[in-house]
Protein backbone atom coordinates (compact mmCIF):
# COMPACT_ATOMS: atom_id res chain seq x y z
CA UNK A 1 0.00 0.00 0.00
CA UNK A 2 1.07 3.70 -0.98
CA UNK A 3 2.19 5.95 1.67
CA UNK A 4 0.42 9.18 2.10
CA UNK A 5 1.12 12.79 2.61
CA UNK A 6 -0.26 12.05 6.90
CA UNK A 7 2.24 9.27 6.83
CA UNK A 8 5.34 11.09 5.77
CA UNK A 9 4.16 13.82 8.64
CA UNK A 10 4.15 11.30 11.51
CA UNK A 11 7.41 9.64 9.85
CA UNK A 12 9.24 13.32 9.83
CA UNK A 13 7.34 14.32 13.24
CA UNK A 14 8.56 10.78 15.06
CA UNK A 15 12.35 11.58 14.20
CA UNK A 16 11.60 15.49 15.05
CA UNK A 17 10.52 14.34 18.21
CA UNK A 18 14.10 12.35 18.96
CA UNK A 19 15.84 15.93 17.97
CA UNK A 20 16.41 15.81 13.88
CA UNK A 21 16.76 18.60 12.57
CA UNK A 22 15.48 19.05 8.79
CA UNK A 23 18.35 18.18 6.98
CA UNK A 24 18.19 14.55 8.64
CA UNK A 25 14.91 14.05 8.16
CA UNK A 26 14.88 15.50 4.75
CA UNK A 27 17.73 12.76 3.86
CA UNK A 28 16.41 10.16 5.77
CA UNK A 29 13.08 10.31 4.75
CA UNK A 30 12.16 12.71 1.84
CA UNK A 31 15.19 13.02 -0.42
CA UNK A 32 13.81 10.40 -3.43
CA UNK A 33 10.75 9.51 -1.68
CA UNK A 34 7.68 8.89 -4.52
CA UNK A 35 5.57 11.42 -2.88
CA UNK A 36 7.67 14.64 -2.96
CA UNK A 37 7.91 16.26 -6.15
CA UNK A 38 10.48 18.86 -5.69
CA UNK A 39 13.07 20.77 -3.18
CA UNK A 40 12.44 22.91 -0.04
CA UNK A 41 11.18 26.05 -0.68
CA UNK A 42 11.36 28.87 1.75
CA UNK A 43 7.76 30.65 2.19
CA UNK A 44 6.52 32.60 5.22
CA UNK A 45 3.76 32.27 7.43
CA UNK A 46 2.47 35.23 9.18
CA UNK A 47 6.27 36.10 8.71
CA UNK A 48 7.53 33.66 9.99
CA UNK A 49 9.64 30.80 7.93
CA UNK A 50 8.70 28.05 7.17
CA UNK A 51 9.64 25.13 4.08
CA UNK A 52 7.36 23.94 1.55
CA UNK A 53 7.54 20.57 -0.03
CA UNK A 54 5.69 20.55 -3.62
CA UNK A 55 3.86 16.79 -3.33
CA UNK A 56 3.25 15.25 -6.72
CA UNK A 57 -0.12 14.41 -5.93
CA UNK A 58 -1.30 18.43 -5.21
CA UNK A 59 -0.54 18.32 -1.66
CA UNK A 60 2.72 20.74 0.02
CA UNK A 61 4.26 18.68 2.98
CA UNK A 62 5.24 22.14 4.99
CA UNK A 63 7.96 21.45 7.96
CA UNK A 64 7.70 24.99 10.86
CA UNK A 65 11.33 26.00 11.95
CA UNK A 66 9.81 27.71 14.97
CA UNK A 67 8.02 24.50 16.47
CA UNK A 68 9.70 22.20 14.77
CA UNK A 69 6.27 20.48 13.58
CA UNK A 70 5.57 19.01 10.33
CA UNK A 71 2.02 19.45 8.45
CA UNK A 72 0.00 18.96 5.19
CA UNK A 73 -1.28 21.81 3.50
CA UNK A 74 -3.99 21.43 0.58
CA UNK A 75 -6.30 18.58 -0.39
CA UNK A 76 -5.65 16.14 -3.07
CA UNK A 77 -7.18 16.72 -6.58
CA UNK A 78 -10.00 13.93 -7.05
CA UNK A 79 -11.50 12.92 -10.30
CA UNK A 80 -15.52 12.88 -10.00
CA UNK A 81 -16.80 9.47 -11.64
Amino acid sequence: MAETANDLVLKCTAMARTGADFPTVWDAVLKGHALVGGLPIQSFDEELPQLEIQLINGQRLVYNSASNEYFVLGAPCRRPF
